[in-house]
């Protein structure tokens, strides 16, 4: 009988543990004329991100983060070789959405940009805030 309450005991931590992440935060970030739609995303550490990257545009554009401490979860989106380079990245072609799905680790702010050649310069740069849950 006390084995069958420490396995139930453990099943609750366990799913408590899960319950605490909360629901995907989602954000839609849109390329249009070698701009992001928006150059600030603040999204919670510890909670998962699904981030849709919507190329608006009639050229490749992408999403990259150098250096954040995220587990990544496997989605299916465009790469190119800028990704071997980046901790976070996902790429949408032109008139396509490419999608990430991650979970920042730690709260900081983070530049995120456009990883074709140019883009950055012309001002396709930004900052995800992840601020402590």
């Amino acid at each position: 009988m006390t084995k069958q309450y420490l396995l139930l005991g453990l099943a609750t931590l366990l799913l408590a543990g899960c319950a605490s992440a909360g629901p995907a935060q989602e954000v839609r970030l849109e390329t249009n004329a070698m701009t992001f739609n928006t150059n600030q995303i603040e999204v919670k550490a510890g909670r998962p991100v699904k981030l849709d990257l919507v190329n608006t545009d009639s050229v490749l554009h992408d999403f990259a983060i150098q250096k954040i401490d995220v587990k990544v979860k496997a989605a299916g989106h465009d790469d190119h070789a800028h990704a071997d380079t980046t901790d976070l990245h996902v790429s949408a072609s032109a008139g396509k959405t490419g999608t990430v799905e991650f979970t920042p680790e730690a709260a900081g702010t983070y530049t995120y940009y456009c990883t074709v050649a140019g883009h950055r310069d012309a001002g396709m740069e930004g900052q995800l805030v992840v601020k402590a849950s």
